[in-house]
């Protein structure tokens, strides 16, 4: 049997992939990206189960996802995996472009690596939203409320988003659609740049033990994350097992009582100060993380010698922190 495997590897080209490969690649920080990559798959075979059952029209879609709830059977297991392992993406990316920043991986020459990051944050972002609104309960029509003022707000840069763009399909399946297709166009070939990119130019090294480093296998790296992806899908699992994703009923049209996701809590808090930082708010993010690498242009990239950029950062992140506290304790302060 070992010989048989040992075949198939050699079939497949699996000795071609023990060029070397800096050895803290496999340290908790440098393991991230590879992390939320093990997180998407999970997303992707999940959603692929869920699809098969739901509904995408506001008569049906509350009802379908009660349905995988209550009759499939291992839909609302799997329906847990979907949400969970969408917690633990946002979570994953988001230290993941911390550690970028603080180890300095995004400059030279590494700044397409950061800016197709970014770009891919944002998709998340939408995967976010769009996912929400597909429940149709309360929080999702609420969800799709924002969207049609944002959408009105913009003008013809909004139009796209508007209900006025079609009349052929519902806001909700136009916003099924993006979630399975548009959105995963854009994502799979910037994805494949991204990991593309970090190939040709190899991982960042540590900036502070530059003369210091190792090299292992990329074979014992891919061996580092399937063992710890089993260890996630375990922890993923375990919580989709004890811990239900929230699903109310079909929404009472007109009033607003619920809050989004907490990953976009931050948003929320600065909405109810003055309601256009539903608009201007993740713009300006989206922005200062674009410019990134032309703020910062020197060769330097240990911390020490950086205290000023990192400050700066780590302020952004607590006070986006702050906000996303704020939010889970702010009440409701306006109405779309």
């Amino acid at each position: 049997m070992k010989n048989f495997i040992k075949l198939i590897l050699n079939r497949l080209g699996w000795e071609r992939l023990s060029y070397p490969v800096p050895s803290h690649a496999n340290t908790l920080s440098y393991s991230l990206g590879g992390f939320t990559l093990v997180g998407f798959g999970i997303l992707i075979l999940s959603g692929i189960f869920l699809a098969q059952y739901y509904n995408p029209s506001p008569e049906g879609a509350n009802r379908s996802v009660h349905y995988i709830n209550e009759q499939v059977y291992l839909g609302w297991f799997i329906r847990g995996l979907h949400f969970w392992s969408m917690q633990f993406v946002v979570v994953c990316v988001s230290l993941h472009v911390l550690r970028t920043f603080v180890t300095a991986s995004f400059k030279n020459p590494r700044e397409i690596n950061w800016l197709s990051g970014v770009i891919l944050l944002g998709i998340i972002g939408g995967f976010i939203f769009t996912g929400t609104t597909l429940k149709w309960d309360q929080e999702a029509y609420e969800a799709l409320e924002h969207n049609l003022w944002v959408a009105k707000k913009l003008g013809p840069f909004g139009f796209v988003l508007s209900e006025n763009f079609t009349e052929s399909v519902s806001m909700l399946g136009r916003l099924y659609g993006m979630h399975t297709s548009f959105l995963p166009i854009i994502f799979f070939p910037l994805i494949a740049l991204h990991l593309a990119l970090q190939q040709f130019h190899g991982l960042s090294q540590k900036p502070l033990d530059q003369n210091k480093m190792g090299f292992i296998p990329f074979t014992a790296h891919m061996k580092h994350l399937v063992f710890n992806g089993l260890g996630l899908f375990a922890l993923i699992s375990t919580l989709a097992l004890f811990i239900l994703p929230p699903l109310g009923n079909t929404p009472v049209i007109g009033i607003e009582v619920t809050k989004p996701p907490w990953m976009f809590l931050w948003i929320y808090a600065l909405e109810n100060r003055w309601v256009p930082f539903l608009i201007f708010a993740p713009a300006i993010l989206f922005l200062l993380l674009i410019m990134v690498p032309f703020f910062e242009r020197t060769d330097v990239t240990i911390p020490q010698k950086r205290k000023l950029p990192i400050a700066i950062f780590l302020l952004g992140v607590l006070f986006i922190v702050f906000l996303i506290i704020l939010g889970y304790f702010t009440t409701e302060g306006h109405t779309m």
